[in-house]
């Protein structure tokens, strides 16, 4: 499906199982976190996840938020029998991602703090938070 715009290149995906696309998507995402490999590889792990790596992702990064990051792509739309699809381009797919990767890893820092495995502030030279291991976790 070509795009509306001007963008002649840019393909669209026409998603209507978002549930299962945001599924899916979670796992690639939590899968290759970290990991510099290539798509078979990448595959294989995705197969790999056992139960226990499920509900580690499920405790990590919610259907719910990947959602929520999604809808500050996209909307979604009814077909002409009430259904509910998403449109999607390349370019969003790839800034979803990236945005749910984010996530994932604010996720992640999140529950170091919290378990005080790490410390962290904020930085308003950088506006941004920082972290840092906690001195008696240092070896």
């Amino acid at each position: 499906m070509k795009n509306n715009n001007n963008d002649d290149d840019e393909l669209c995906y026409v998603i209507t199982d978002i549930e299962e696309f945001l599924y899916q998507t979670r796992k690639i995402i939590f899968a290759g976190f970290g990991q510099d490999t290539d798509e078979d590889n990448l595959n294989v792990k995705i197969q790999e996840l056992g139960e226990n790596d499920l509900e580690d992702l499920d405790k990590t990064l919610t259907q719910e938020e990947c959602l929520a990051i999604l809808h500050t792509h996209t909307k979604p739309k009814k077909t002409k029998t009430g259904k509910l699809k998403y449109i999607i381009s390349d370019k969003m797919f790839n800034e979803i991602i990236e945005d749910i990767n984010a996530r994932l890893v604010s996720n992640l820092l999140q529950q170091l703090v919290s378990k005080g495995l790490v410390e962290s502030t904020y930085d308003s030279e950088q506006n941004d938070f920082i972290f840092w291991l906690k001195e008696d976790n240092h070896q």
